[in-house]
């Protein structure tokens, strides 16, 4: 009977061991480790195939080849955007071999954001969605999965989105802010020092003034533009915000804001500085046109972001650039502009393979060809240093302006944005220099417009 009893003790002691090892091997390998902290998810095989749709992330086996062609074609080496979208595709490729990606071309602005809605309201979102002026709006919705530590921690703040509870969901591999561009020629056959540009409004102004007055309908100053659309609201933006204020955001609207009309009535008074209708055009092609073309450099100030030099070095101009002049007791400010900001939907699967697409978009080295281009990289070591340009005056102005990490592209609402906007473009920006209206007037009327659009 002992014997028996023993042998039965050995049997349920081999059942069980052989029961807890069994178990060990189906546990979870993100467990939680004694600090709370979730250890880092075992890698996909690099056999298991992963399907990934990305758009503004790479390029085609055709359009690679497209961009060779254009360059061998025009007798000119492949520019930096196709060497950093080749560059990503190939080293996507390199690195995770078991990615089959599928770059796509849905547009840009309206276009690019109604097809990246419908898919993820379909339930079919994308790997990747990519914008800019909407993407905030995506932020705010919670349609963005928050951005793994390392990327955030790489790149400067200015380039990232934070969702509703201060989450960065989404950011900019490339993207610029506003300077002050001017022709060294213009200023100086107006007799002006073309050495000491203008740092407070009041000595732009001034500037600009002469060189329209001695241009006898020729040649202009230049000022603001306020262009009916977002390339309007983009570059008005900065001068709101040198005064301390906004259009508002979230569940507000601010044009009643005596710092907001005032900032208004400096851009209407600047636009006296364009010729006639070219500043509120809905067509910003004639104004660039008139600013760099080597035959129409007839305008000798533009409020652009940094890409503006490309031109005025291929044209053989004698330019200078500078920072955003600001007004009497106003502070530092500006807007992100020409950005491409990326984000996981919440909805995408295989989230850790989306993050990899983001985490290329951001090498190092595949980063400076944006610095070759002349726009800043998102990256802190190269904000914080300009050792890869030493020479380059409109990438330190620009990085001296990122540098806090303060700045962000326009304010957006939390309903009807694309409304709201539409009318600051149209009704406020654009009116404010094609009617002679009373500011407070247009700001009355437009406030209560959107008041109507937020209830």
């Amino acid at each position: 009977m002992r014997k028996w009893l023993v042998t039965l003790l050995v049997c349920i002691m081999v059942f069980m061991l052989t029961a807890c090892g069994a178990q060990s091997k189906n546990e979870p390998t993100g467990t939680n480790n004694s600090k709370g902290t979730t250890s880092e998810p075992t890698k996909k095989a690099s056999t298991e195939k992963i399907h990934l749709i990305a758009p503004k992330v790479g390029l085609t086996d055709e359009q690679i080849q497209l961009a060779k062609d254009n360059a061998k074609k025009e007798n000119r080496d492949l520019s930096p955007a196709d060497q950093f979208y080749i560059g990503v595709t190939n080293k996507i490729a390199q690195d995770y071999p078991n990615y089959e990606m599928e770059y796509v071309d849905w547009g840009w602005a309206e276009t690019l954001d109604q097809k990246q809605r419908s898919l993820i309201l379909s339930g079919n979102a994308p790997s990747i969605v990519a914008g800019e002026t909407f993407m905030p709006v995506y932020a705010s919705s919670g349609m963005l999965e928050p951005l793994p530590q390392d990327i955030v921690d790489k790149v400067n703040p200015s380039f990232l989105i934070n969702d509703s509870q201060g989450r960065p969901v989404s950011v900019a591999y490339k993207s610029s802010v506003f300077l002050l561009f001017y022709n060294k020629t213009l200023l100086k056959n107006a007799g002006l020092d073309p050495e000491n540009p203008p740092k407070t409004w009041d000595e732009w102004k001034k500037m600009s003034d002469a060189v329209t007055a001695s241009g006898k309908g020729e040649v202009f100053g230049g000022g603001v533009p306020s262009f009916p659309h977002a390339g309007g609201a983009l570059r008005a933006t900065p001068f709101f915000r040198q005064m301390g204020v906004d259009f508002g955001g979230g569940s507000s609207i601010n044009l009643t804001d005596p710092k907001l009309q005032e900032t208004l009535q400096f851009i209407r008074d600047m636009n006296a500085n364009f010729p006639a209708g070219l500043g509120n055009n809905s067509d910003e092609g004639p104004l660039w046109s008139q600013f760099q073309d080597k035959d129409k450099g007839t305008i000798a100030f533009a409020v652009n972001g940094s890409w503006q030099k490309g031109a005025l070095i291929d044209n053989g101009y004698d330019w200078g650039v500078t920072a955003l002049p600001l007004p009497e007791g106003g502070v530092t400010g500006n807007c992100m502009v020409g950005a491409v900001y990326v984000g996981v939907p919440t909805t995408a699967e295989h989230k850790e393979d989306c993050f990899n697409l983001i985490r290329v978009l951001l090498d190092d080295e595949l980063q400076k060809n944006w610095l070759h281009e002349g726009t800043p990289s998102a990256l802190n070591i190269y904000i914080d240093s300009s050792a890869e340009y030493p020479d380059d005056e409109t990438l330190k102005a620009a990085a001296d302006a990122l540098k806090s990490g303060t700045v962000k592209g326009l304010t957006t609402f939390d309903k009807n944005d694309a409304q709201i906007w539409e009318i600051i473009d149209t009704k406020v920006l654009a009116r404010t220099t094609m009617t002679n209206d009373s500011i407070e007037t247009i700001c009355k009327e437009a406030q209560s417009e959107i008041e109507n659009l937020l209830k």
